[in-house]
């Protein structure tokens, strides 16, 4: 069994690798792809995995070291219901992804009990995003406050 594993989409984005799980979802949001009910579910899910993870100091800087996440694969079997919650709304909107596995990420940069970061020994050229995806600044907090409902205020 390879030590790490990490879910992505078949396309490349800017880091040279495929988007990854919560990025592919993010571009969904953004692209208003995703019902009400979905970004609340992706919210959710996010929102839980900032609580459960440490947040990588490569990302305080927007990551220009250009790393990507890999989960290890003992320890994190927990994880796997979100993920598949997440996996479902990729499916569900046809973004091919896969689960990638191994044990040679890349250059690690980061490691806590959970994941690692890794520098791609190899990188690709970015491929198209799902039609109509606009790219913005990220925030490191929730992504909560930029979702439909929020948009409409309380009582809408």
């Amino acid at each position: 069994m390879a030590r790490y594993f990490r879910i992505h989409a078949d396309y490349i984005g800017r880091l040279g690798a495929g988007a990854g799980l919560f990025v592919a979802v993010d571009h969904l949001r953004r692209a208003g792809r995703l019902s009400e009910a979905e970004e609340d579910l992706y919210f959710d899910v996010d929102d839980w995995f900032r609580e459960a993870l440490p947040t990588p100091p490569f990302y305080a800087d927007g990551n220009t070291v250009g790393a990507v996440t890999w989960f290890k694969t003992e320890g994190c079997a927990h994880f796997t219901g979100r993920l598949d919650a997440l996996r479902d709304l990729l499916r569900a909107h046809g973004v091919e992804h896969r689960r990638s596995e191994s044990d040679d990420p890349g250059r690690i940069v980061y490691e806590d009990a959970h994941q690692v970061g890794a520098v791609p020994r190899t990188r690709r050229a970015p491929t198209p995003l799902p039609l109509g995806t606009v790219l913005g600044p990220t925030t490191a907090g929730s992504k909560r406050h930029l979702g439909r409902r929020a948009a409409r205020g309380p009582g809408d």
